[in-house]
């Protein structure tokens, strides 16, 4: 099965292989401006979105495609441009009322967070074009997961969130600037999957014990905008961060329970899906 999945991949990013239709849990459509919100529901949408993330996660030519066995049970979300057709945004959407297989459990340890009388939307492949990083497209991804996350009636959002091109001296930054900013919560008890762990982890963290103004600086250039917009929302960091070498990152397992989601951003998410 893995051989097989490795193969379809290696199609996918290679040769103009047409893809089955694809039927999402949740369908919708929103129209705003020059813009098209919704779960995509046709073959070049998927084409386009994966190419997008392609793009973004490797940095090389634009006709591949970065997909993995996640995508065919998942929804996407994505954004077109109404002028070029083009997709400039996407998400992946994970809602476990349909499924209970996540992508994070590849990298961590879930078995103390997955409660069978809760529901959780797991996020992920978040990406949006280089020439429409702006306010607009931003707040319309939040705008779909929002309406999304309501209509699929989640208790928990959570996923990886990556940081790309660093190494385990700045992670352990990180992971301490976090902690400093009251970001962290192991109530969970999560563990990074062993051939994710990042070896003497432990050792980085301790020579961080307290933060200098610099380090904080420098921490703070190194956290993404999507952690930080995270963040302001109200969601944790949970565990210390795994490696994915096959993408260099370092990914954060994030969590947001949907009832601690910061009001004022809550009801100005109302306001724009009503």
């Amino acid at each position: 099965m893995v051989q097989f999945i490795k193969q379809i991949q290696q199609d996918l990013k290679y040769r103009n292989l047409d893809m089955p239709s694809h039927q999402p849990h949740l369908e919708f459509e929103m129209d705003h401006g020059n813009y098209l919100l919704k779960t995509a529901t046709k073959q070049h949408e998927l084409k386009e979105a994966f190419k997008l993330r392609y793009q973004m996660f490797y940095k090389e030519c634009s006709y591949s495609l970065d997909v993995d066995a996640y995508d065919s049970i998942c929804d996407h979300l994505v954004i077109i441009n109404k002028r070029s057709h083009a997709v400039i945004g996407t998400y992946r959407l994970n809602p476990a009322n349909h499924i209970d297989d996540f992508y994070s459990q590849t990298e961590f340890d879930l078995s103390h967070f997955i409660q069978p009388y809760k529901k959780y939307l797991e996020l992920g492949r978040a990406c949006i074009d280089q020439n429409h990083r702006n306010g607009v497209v931003i707040s319309l991804l939040w705008k779909g997961i929002y309406y999304y996350m309501r209509q699929v009636k989640a208790d928990i959002l959570f996923g990886c969130t990556s940081i790309a091109d660093i190494n385990p001296r700045q992670a352990a930054l990180v992971q301490m600037y976090l902690k400093e900013k009251g970001a962290l919560n192991f109530e969970f008890n999560i563990k990074t999957q062993m051939s994710y762990k990042i070896p003497f982890f432990e050792d980085f963290t301790d020579s961080y014990k307290q933060l200098t103004h610099d380090q904080i600086l420098e921490a703070e250039k190194l956290v993404p905008a999507l952690l930080k917009t995270y963040l302001k929302v109200g969601a944790f960091v949970a565990t210390e961060p795994a490696y994915d070498s096959e993408m260099n990152t370092m990914d954060y397992f994030t969590y947001l329970n949907v009832e601690n989601l910061v009001d004022r951003y809550e009801k100005r998410l109302e306001k724009n899906v009503s």
